[in-house]
């Protein structure tokens, strides 16, 4: 059962990463599993069998493009530009008023750019997905992900778009994207434990800059909209999960890929909290349960349930489901982007 959230850890220098087709080791207990990554294996297992080295330097190639990509997602945060805000001061009369604008703490281009550059790195994976395929005897997939998947195609028309000014060509999401205003800069508070509380000092008097602290941030911001100006999401969610789906089917051709830390320590906060919710509730999960994989489908949480067979035994919410339980799946994981396509699994 290859599939199953059972089937899917492995023990490696005393931690469990997530992967693929690796089956969890019967003598393992709750107490000996510390998950911490995406579907992953360590960097030395990383390359193919080598052909004439011609396998070498395709998978080589797609690692180098796979870190042009994540550094372009880093990018989209510029909370160290913080320091260099000045606030705007009106005086009048007796009475002052301050004002800080967020939207203008990159310049301009500069956002441009960067947008630019997370779009194209995204959306050239499938050309790298087709060479890889082609010279290893697989099938090439590229094309049938973008028909499939509408965060993949989003991706692929603003690509278009941005090469050509226009989308000269058929909509590959159907939906004819756009951006609704040019790229700019925006402040998120964050709060993804209740242990967290994001703060920002404001220098309003007396000079001084502007610091961030815990999950308050900087980042930039592009909302995407259809062609009748009806919003399909931020810039950074819909890349986040084509990237996602792009690297779960790079994982389908047989190529094996390490995301980021950053990546890696997401999806290991986000298994804890559907742990932690599974423990809480654990009187109301069918009987035998062993490990839960949870999805996020337009806001809608939904968790299988598993036993320790790698069988799915049940479905939360279901008709039984407490209230409790529900909203509190609902709240934590509903704007929660897993960075496994397949979604999020929690040992219990």
């Amino acid at each position: 059962m290859p599939n199953s959230p059972a089937s899917r850890y492995r023990d490696w220098n005393l931690v469990t990463y997530v992967s693929f087709g690796w089956q969890l080791p019967t003598a393992f207990t709750r107490s000996d599993i510390f998950l911490t990554g995406l579907p992953c294996l360590p960097g030395s297992q990383l390359r193919g069998t080598e052909v004439g080295g011609r396998t070498h330097l395709l998978t080589s190639a797609i690692e180098q493009k796979l870190e042009q990509l994540y550094a372009a997602l880093a990018e989209m945060q510029v909370t160290e530009k913080l320091a260099s805000m000045k606030p705007t001061t009106v005086v009048s009369g007796n009475r002052f008023a301050t004002t800080f604008d967020f939207t203008k703490i990159e310049k301009p281009a500069t956002a441009a750019n960067r947008v630019s550059t997370l779009v194209n790195n995204i959306a050239c994976l499938k050309d790298h997905l087709n060479h890889w395929c082609r010279n290893n005897g697989k099938l090439e997939t590229g094309d049938q992900l973008i028909d499939s998947n509408r965060d993949v195609a989003i991706i692929h028309d603003l690509w278009n778009l941005d090469k050509h000014a226009e989308l000269n060509r058929r909509s590959r999401s159907g939906l004819s994207p756009r951006f609704l205003q040019p790229a700019h800069t925006t402040l998120e508070f964050k709060i993804a434990t209740t242990e967290e509380t994001p703060l920002l000092v404001m220098p309003v008097f007396g000079g001084g800059q502007f610091q961030a602290h815990e999950t308050a941030n900087v980042r930039i911001t592009a909302t995407v909209v259809d062609k009748d100006g009806n919003t399909l999401g931020d810039l950074e969610h819909i890349s986040l999960r084509a990237v996602a789906a792009w690297e779960a089917e790079f994982v389908k051709a047989g190529l094996k890929i390490v995301p980021p830390p950053e990546r890696q320590k997401e999806y290991a906060r986000l298994s804890g909290q559907l742990q932690a919710i599974g423990l809480h509730h654990r009187t109301e999960l069918p009987s035998g349960a062993t490990s839960l994989l949870m999805k996020v489908t337009d806001g809608s949480v939904l968790v299988e349930v598993y036993d320790s067979m790698g069988q799915k035994i049940g479905d939360i919410p279901d008709g039984r489901t407490s209230t409790a339980l529900r909203d509190a799946l609902q709240q934590t994981f509903q704007f929660a982007i897993s960075p496994d396509h397949d979604g999020v699994i929690a040992i219990i």
